[in-house]
């Protein structure tokens, strides 16, 4: 079985080491999950990485001894509502968690593109005016959880 890659977009490759020499991630890895919260946060929407063109790769491995591979499953399931999308016969077409989490990472990338670099500014002191705004959204359950607090939901996350 080959070994599962996540390809970083390559359009891209300039901002994710920005990000993470000048920003405030560690790793590609953080760069690429923040990125990923980010378009599925604000784009709301999946970005194609480009058909032929392939940034670096980071090994599945990486995502999965840190546990991040679950938050890569939670964004498909969010994406596609439908726990089908984590079957075995759904990792090679279209619904695969891997591309999902790739494409909205992308359109991730290219809203902080936006937002945080080709602006006025200090890098860091956009980032953090983003990560305000999500702060400052209303947060509104989904149906069906509205009556569960916090504690009983970190009690079913375990």
């Amino acid at each position: 079985m080959a070994e599962k890659l996540i390809t970083m977009p390559a359009k891209f490759e300039q901002l994710i080491d920005e990000l993470r020499d000048q920003g405030p991630f560690e790793t590609n890895k953080a760069v690429m999950n923040f990125a990923a919260a980010v378009g599925w946060y604000f784009v709301k929407k999946r970005e194609p990485r480009g058909k032929g063109i392939h940034g670096r790769e980071i090994r599945w491995n990486v995502f999965e001894s840190s546990n991040d591979d679950a938050f890569i499953h939670v964004l498909a399931l969010a994406e596609s509502e439908s726990i089908e999308i984590l079957g075995r016969d759904r990792q090679k077409d279209e619904d695969d968690p891997i591309k999902v989490f790739e494409e909205y990472a992308t359109a991730g990338l290219q809203y902080i593109q936006g937002k945080c670099v080709d602006v006025p500014g200090d890098l860091l002191d956009n980032l953090l005016d983003l990560i305000a705004e999500v702060n400052a959204s209303p947060v509104t359950p989904r149906p069906g959880l509205e009556g569960l607090t916090p504690e009983a939901l970190d009690f079913l996350a375990r």
